[in-house]
C-alpha cells in the first residue's frame, strides 16, 4: 500500500513535510519579532512585510494542496482550503508588486479564502457528525445564533467599521466581519454536529481561524479609527493562523481530543452561548443597540431552554434503555437471571394455589461436546438458535429466559398439563447434526403452590432438574450406549437420525404412561438402539429402492436377534436387549422374530414399534417419499390391533395431536430423552 493511498496515521508527516513546517514557523517568528522590535533600515522591512509575508502565505497555501494531492482521504476539503488560501496569497503578492491595482479586485481575492474555508469546515465536520441526536442538532443552531448576536451586536457598535465614503467599499468592509462570524458560527455548528468531539485537524483548524477572526476584527477597529499600519504584530497574527491552518493540514486523521461525554461537555454549548446571548443582552442595553442582535440573542436563550429539556429527554430514555438491556441477555435477546427473578417475584404475587403459574428451569445436555467440536463461535450461535426456538414457543403462554452458559428458563400460565407444556418445550431446546445431538433436561416448580418467592422456586426447579440429569445423565448411561449410537452414525447418518425421534416419541409416551424412571431409561436406550443390528445388513439391501425379495426380507428380519446378541454382550445391556428382540413383532402374532402377541410383547417394544412406525411414515425413503403427518396418523388408526396395541395407538394419536405444530420439521423433534 503506497502513502498516497493510506489515511495520514498517528505518526509524524513525512521528513519533507516537517521541514518545510519548521522553515515556516521560523519565518514566522523572524517576522514578529521585526514586527515588534522595528530592527533594520527601509529594506529590510520591505522584505519582512512583503517577501516574508508573501512566502508565508504560498507556503501554508502549498502544504494544503500537498496535503490533498497526497492522500485520498479528505480530499476535496483540503483541496478547497488550498485553493482558498492560495487565493489569499495571490492577492498579497498583488498588492506588493503593485499598489495602483483596484482594492475591490484584491478584496474578490481575499474573500474566496472563506468560500473555501466553508466548504473545507463542513466537509471535515461532516465525517464526525454521523449519528446525529436532538441535542446536537440544538447546540448547533445555539452555537450558530450565538455567534450570529455577537457579531450582529460586534456590527452595530458604532465607529468600528471604517466610514469610507462610497457604498463599494463600505460593504467591503463590513464583508470581512460578516464572514468571519459566518466561519466561527461554521466551526461551531460542526463541533456541535459532532458531539463536541473534535479531532486533532478540526481542532487545529478551528483554531486557526479564531485567530484570523481575531486579528480581522483588530484590523477592521484599526482602520475605522486610523490606527492601522503595516509591519506591526497584527500581521505576524495572520501569518500565525494560516500556519495552523497548514499544520492542520498534516495532523493524524483519527487522533480525537475529546472522545467521551461529560457533564463538561454535555453543558458546555448551552451555557457558554446562553452566556454569551446574556452579554450581548447586557451590552445593547447599556449601548442602546436594538434590533437583530436582540433579537437573535433572545432566540439563543430560548433555544438553550429548549435544549435543556431535550437532554432532559435524551437522559431518561437512556435510563429506561440502560434498564432494558440491563434484563436482556446479549448472546439470545432473551430475558437474563435479572429479569427473571423481577418476574418471578411479580408472579409469585399474582399465583394462587388453585392458579399457579410454571416456572420451567432448562440445562443444555451435550453442549460442552459441542463446543469443544465445532468452536465457541459455533456455540454461540447455537445458543442463540434454540434461544429464538424457545420464545416462540413460550411466546403464547409467557415469556422465555438465559440464565447464563447453556441454562435457560420460562416463565408460563398453567393452560394445561405441566407434563406436557414442559415436554413441549424441551422439544424446543433439541437439535441434532452428524456427530452431535443437542438435548435438554429440566425442572419444574409451580409457583404459588410449591414455592413462594424467587430464591425458593429455584431451588427446587433446580434440585428437579439435577435428580432428571443424574437419572438419565451419563452416571447411568453406559458407555457402550453411546459407542453403539456412534456407529450407527457412522453407519448411516439417516439411521441415527431416525433412532433419536423414535426415542423422543417413546419417552413422551411412555412419560404419559406414566412409566417408572428405571423402565423409561430402558425405554428410551431400546428406542435409540433397537436397529442396531442393521448395521451388520449390507448397504445394498438396507437402500435398495426395490421391494425387497423373499431372501433380502429374511436377511433383513435378522437385524432383530443381531441387536440382541450386540447388547446382551454387556451386562448391563440385556435388558435393553429382551426389548429390541421384540421390537417387530406385531399385535396380532404375526410379527418377528417370535411371533409374539398382545400382552406378550414387552410393552417398551409395544411402543416403540408405534413410534418407530410413525417416524418411518412421515420420513423420505430412498424407496418412497414421506407420507403426510395426518396420512401417517391414520395409518396407525387402520393398524390398531391389528400391528399395534390399540390402547397405546389411542394415547399416541392423543399425545400427537397435543405436540402439533405445523411448521416443526422432523430434524426440529430429535430427542434425547436421557438428556445428553
Amino acid at each position: 500500500m503506497s502513502y498516497q493511498d493510506r489515511v495520514l496515521p498517528r505518526s509524524d508527516a513525512p521528513a519533507g513535510i516537517r521541514i518545510a513546517l519548521g522553515a515556516l514557523l521560523c519565518m514566522v517568528a523572524a517576522h514578529l519579532v521585526h514586527s515588534t522590535l522595528g530592527f533594520g533600515g527601509e529594506w529590510i522591512g520591505e522584505l519582512f512585510d512583503n517577501w516574508v509575508y508573501d512566502a508565508v502565505m504560498v507556503g501554508c497555501a502549498a502544504l494544503c494542496i500537498a496535503r490533498a494531492f497526497s492522500i485520498d482521504h479528505a480530499r476535496v476539503a483540503w483541496l478547497f482550503l488550498g485553493a482558498g488560501l492560495a487565493c489569499d496569497a495571490a492577492g498579497e503578492i498583488l498588492a506588493s508588486i503593485s499598489e495602483s491595482l483596484a482594492p475591490t479586485f484584491q478584496d474578490a481575492l481575499y474573500l474566496c479564502l472563506y468560500v473555501g474555508a466553508y466548504v473545507a469546515i463542513v466537509l471535515l465536520g461532516r465525517r464526525r457528525a454521523m449519528h446525529f441526536r436532538v441535542s446536537m442538532w440544538l447546540d448547533g443552531l445555539i452555537g450558530g445564533l450565538a455567534v450570529a448576536a455577537l457579531g450582529a451586536v460586534v456590527l452595530s457598535t458604532p465607529g468600528l467599521v471604517s466610514s469610507q465614503s462610497g457604498s463599494v467599499r463600505t460593504a467591503l468592509s463590513i464583508s470581512y466581519p460578516l464572514a468571519d462570524v459566518l466561519l466561527i458560527g461554521a466551526v461551531v455548528v460542526m463541533l456541535a454536529l459532532g458531539g463536541w468531539r473534535a479531532y486533532r485537524p478540526f481542532l487545529a483548524i478551528a483554531t486557526g481561524f479564531s485567530i484570523m477572526a481575531v486579528a480581522d476584527g483588530v484590523y477592521l477597529f484599526q482602520e475605522a479609527h486610523g490606527t492601522y499600519s503595516v509591519g506591526t504584530p497584527l500581521d505576524s497574527l495572520w501569518l500565525l493562523s494560516v500556519l495552523i491552518l497548514a499544520y492542520a493540514a498534516w495532523q493524524p486523521d483519527g487522533e480525537s481530543v475529546h472522545g467521551k461525554d461529560s457533564l463538561g461537555a454535555i453543558m458546555a454549548a448551552p451555557v457558554l452561548c446562553g452566556l454569551t446571548a446574556v452579554g450581548v443582552l447586557a451590552y445593547g442595553s447599556v449601548e442602546g443597540i436594538v434590533g437583530a442582535s436582540t433579537w437573535l440573542a433572545a432566540a439563543t436563550l430560548v433555544v438553550v431552554l429548549g435544549r435543556l429539556v431535550a437532554t432532559a429527554g435524551e437522559n431518561l430514555r437512556l435510563i429506561v434503555s440502560s434498564s432494558e438491556l440491563a434484563n436482556r441477555d446479549a448472546l439470545t435477546g432473551l430475558g437474563n437471571r435479572r429479569a427473571l427473578l423481577q418476574d418471578i417475584e411479580l408472579a409469585v404475587a399474582q399465583a394462587t394455589a388453585t392458579e399457579p403459574k410454571l416456572m420451567l428451569l432448562f440445562d443444555l445436555n451435550g453442549f460442552k461436546r459441542y463446543n469443544d467440536t465445532f468452536g465457541h463461535p459455533a456455540g454461540d450461535a447455537l445458543l442463540g438458535r434454540l434461544g429464538r426456538k424457545l420464545a416462540a414457543c413460550a411466546m403464547s403462554a409467557g415469556r422465555a429466559y438465559r440464565l447464563g452458559g447453556d441454562e435457560f428458563c420460562a416463565l408460563l400460565e398453567l393452560s394445561g398439563d405441566p407434563a406436557v407444556l414442559a415436554a413441549d418445550l424441551a422439544g424446543s431446546l433439541l437439535e441434532s447434526g452428524e456427530h452431535f445431538t443437542i438435548g435438554a433436561s429440566y425442572g419444574e416448580v409451580l409457583l404459588g403452590s410449591e414455592a413462594r418467592d424467587a430464591g425458593e422456586a429455584l431451588r427446587i426447579a433446580d434440585q428437579r432438574l439435577y435428580a432428571q440429569k443424574t437419572l438419565l445423565g451419563r452416571s447411568s448411561r453406559p458407555e457402550w450406549r453411546d459407542v453403539l449410537l456412534g456407529l450407527l452414525r457412522e453407519r448411516d447418518p439417516e439411521l441415527g437420525t431416525h433412532v433419536q425421534e423414535v426415542a423422543e416419541l417413546a419417552h413422551r409416551l411412555g412419560r404419559r404412561l406414566g412409566m417408572e424412571a428405571e423402565d423409561l431409561r430402558d425405554l428410551v436406550a431400546a428406542a435409540e438402539l433397537h436397529d442396531i443390528g442393521k448395521a451388520a445388513i449390507p448397504d445394498a439391501i438396507l437402500g435398495k429402492p426395490a421391494a425387497l425379495d423373499s431372501e433380502e426380507r429374511a436377511f433383513i428380519e435378522r437385524h432383530t436377534l443381531i441387536g440382541e446378541r450386540i447388547l446382551a454382550a454387556a451386562p448391563t445391556g440385556r435388558a435393553v436387549a429382551t426389548i429390541v428382540r421384540a421390537t417387530h413383532e406385531r399385535y396380532d402374532g404375526h410379527g418377528y422374530p417370535d411371533g409374539l402377541s398382545s400382552e406378550q410383547i414387552p410393552l417398551p417394544a409395544r411402543i416403540i414399534a408405534i413410534c418407530d412406525a410413525y417416524q418411518a411414515m412421515t420420513s423420505n425413503r430412498s424407496y418412497r417419499a414421506a407420507m403426510p403427518r395426518q396420512q401417517a396418523l391414520e395409518e396407525l388408526r387402520r393398524c390398531a390391533g391389528s400391528q399395534f396395541d390399540p390402547a397405546l395407538t389411542r394415547m399416541f394419536l392423543e399425545l400427537a395431536q397435543d405436540h402439533r405444530r405445523p411448521s416443526r420439521t422432523p430434524a426440529e423433534r430429535v430427542a434425547d430423552a436421557e438428556g445428553r
